[in-house]
């Protein structure tokens, strides 16, 4: 009888490790950090076109956002709270650097090579947004360490201002620090799906991506006098970021 006992309170305590990692997710917040990068999926930043400028024909091909700012470091900051056994309301804060590839080729000028530095060719600029998001995330399985979800999102972005400069040295001329695209406040939504496991019966790591879609930023009227070429498309990328969190 003894030994059946504590067969019956060995396997009662087995059980409660599983039944706490079994929590529903109702009436508990969540509060974690979040690093990683992002890739530009698709959009074009400059259009193509042709005319004059300085007097001399110019064309310019098109460039997409991935051909003028590399992946860089995405930093967010999230808080969750549970409104049902599955469902999450989170809203996030995120932060997102880029430096832009120097001396890209962007056509030509009097049939000479035309480079393009953002905004000249000693000070590369850092394109810079600020977002706030909020989401509802779905999780496919509760009952277990390993959560997966997914999240519709939508938010704003508050993006920096765009300066452009132009150069061809074969040809000598060059114009320096024109104004690109304004200082903007754009729409985001997008989807994210993504996994988090229990390191215990609040910690939790995951990871996060999914896919945004950016409206494209305010253009300040073709200010080199070329029709189109400031007419930004919207921006598709895909983030991917690391988390660590907690729930209470």
């Amino acid at each position: 009888m003894k030994a059946r006992g504590w067969l019956v309170a060995g396997a009662v305590l087995s059980l409660l490790p599983a039944a706490a990692h079994a929590q529903g997710l109702a009436g508990r917040f969540t509060i974690a950090a979040q690093v990683g990068t992002q890739s530009e999926v698709s959009g074009n930043m400059v259009q193509s076109t042709s005319g004059t400028l300085l007097d001399r024909p110019v064309t310019i091909d098109s460039l997409r956002y991935r051909d003028i700012y590399a992946p860089d470091w995405r930093l967010q900051g999230l808080l969750g709270y549970g409104v049902g056994e599955r469902t999450e309301v989170i809203a996030r804060a995120t932060w997102y650097k880029s430096t832009a590839v120097k001396g890209i080729e962007v056509g030509t000028l009097d049939e000479q090579q035309l480079f393009s530095y953002f905004p000249s060719q000693d000070e590369p600029s850092d394109y810079e947004e600020v977002g706030f998001e909020i989401g509802l995330r779905y999780y496919i399985a509760t009952q277990s360490r390993l959560k997966s979800y997914v999240a519709p999102v939508v938010g704003v972005r508050f993006l920096n201002e765009a300066l452009v400069s132009l150069s061809a040295p074969a040809a000598g001329s060059s114009i320096q620090n024109v104004p690109f695209s304004q200082e903007s406040t754009v729409p985001v939504f997008g989807l994210d799906i993504g996994f988090t496991f229990d390191l215990g019966e609040r910690f939790y790591v995951g990871m996060d991506t999914g896919i945004r879609y950016q409206s494209p930023p305010d253009a300040f009227g073709y200010p080199l006098g070329l029709s189109r070429v400031d007419d930004s498309d919207g921006r598709w990328s895909a983030p991917v970021t690391a988390m660590l969190g907690v729930r209470f």
